[in-house]
C-alpha cells in the first residue's frame, strides 16, 4: 500500500521536473537568436501594452530572485535587468507572456486570480509540508509511513492545482503570439521560433515545485531576496 504513495509522490516530482525543462530549455533556446531590430523586451512590452488597451500598466526593474512576472494588484510589469534589456527570443517571450496577464480582465481576472493563488502553494507549501511532517515524526507524533503518505497525497493536490491553472498561462502565450504575428508578420522565420518558446515559458510556475526550499528561504525567512518591491 505504501507503494502506491511512493509512486504518487514520484510523478509529482517527475512532472515538475517536466515542466521546470521546458521552460528553462525554452529559455536557453530563445536566448541564440535575436529579434530583428534592436527593440529590447521592455520595449516590445510597452507597445504591446499599449495596442492592447493597458497602458496603465507600469513596466519597473526589479532584480531578485523572483521577478519577471506582472502583478495585477498594481498592474506593474516586474522585469529583471538582463530581460528587460534583452533583444533575444527569450527575453522576448518571458515578458511578454507575463505583459498579456495584463489583458486577462473580467472573467479572465478570476481564472488569473487563482493561478496566482495555486503558483504561491506551489513555491511555498510542498517546503512547509515537508518541514512539519519532518517535526511530527521527530516528536513521535507521526508515523513515518503515515508521514510519507500524507505528504504524498497532499503534494499530488497542490500539483494537481498548478496543472489545472495551467490553460491560464497558455491563454497569456497565445495573446503574446497572436500580437507578434501582426508585428513580425515580415519575419516568419522569427514567429516560428519565438513560438515554441511562449507555448514553453508558460510552464515556469509549475517547475518552481522543485524550487520550493529556495523559495522559502528567501521569500519567508528575513535573510535575503525579497519576492517583490513594497512600493
Amino acid at each position: 500500500m505504501l507503494g502506491l504513495f511512493v509512486i504518487l509522490l514520484v510523478i509529482t516530482l517527475v512532472a515538475a521536473k517536466f515542466a521546470a525543462g521546458k521552460h528553462d530549455t525554452a529559455l536557453k533556446l530563445g536566448s541564440r537568436k535575436l529579434v530583428p531590430g534592436a527593440q529590447t523586451a521592455a520595449e516590445a512590452a510597452r507597445e504591446f501594452l499599449d495596442e492592447n488597451g493597458a497602458s496603465d500598466v507600469q513596466i519597473r526593474e526589479h532584480t531578485a530572485m523572483i521577478s519577471d512576472y506582472f502583478d495585477p494588484a498594481r498592474r506593474t510589469l516586474f522585469l529583471n535587468r538582463t530581460t528587460l534589456n534583452g533583444t533575444d527570443l527569450g527575453s522576448w517571450a518571458a515578458t511578454l507572456h507575463e505583459a498579456a496577464h495584463a489583458t486577462q480582465v473580467g472573467d479572465s481576472a478570476s481564472a488569473l486570480k487563482w493561478r496566482l493563488t495555486s503558483i504561491r502553494m506551489t513555491r511555498y507549501l510542498p517546503t512547509i509540508i515537508g518541514l512539519i511532517a519532518i517535526l511530527f515524526i521527530a516528536l513521535k507524533r507521526l508515523p513515518p509511513g503515515i508521514a510519507l503518505r500524507l505528504c504524498a497525497v497532499l503534494l499530488a493536490l497542490i500539483m494537481l492545482m498548478n496543472v489545472m491553472s495551467l490553460p491560464v498561462e497558455f491563454n497569456a502565450s497565445n495573446r503574446a503570439l497572436a500580437w507578434l504575428e501582426r508585428k513580425l508578420r515580415r519575419h516568419p522565420d522569427t514567429i516560428d521560433a519565438i513560438t515554441p518558446i511562449l507555448r514553453n515559458v508558460a510552464f515556469r510556475d509549475t517547475g518552481a515545485f522543485l524550487r520550493s526550499p529556495m523559495y522559502c528561504l528567501f521569500g519567508l525567512l528575513p535573510i535575503g531576496g525579497k519576492s517583490r518591491p513594497k512600493k
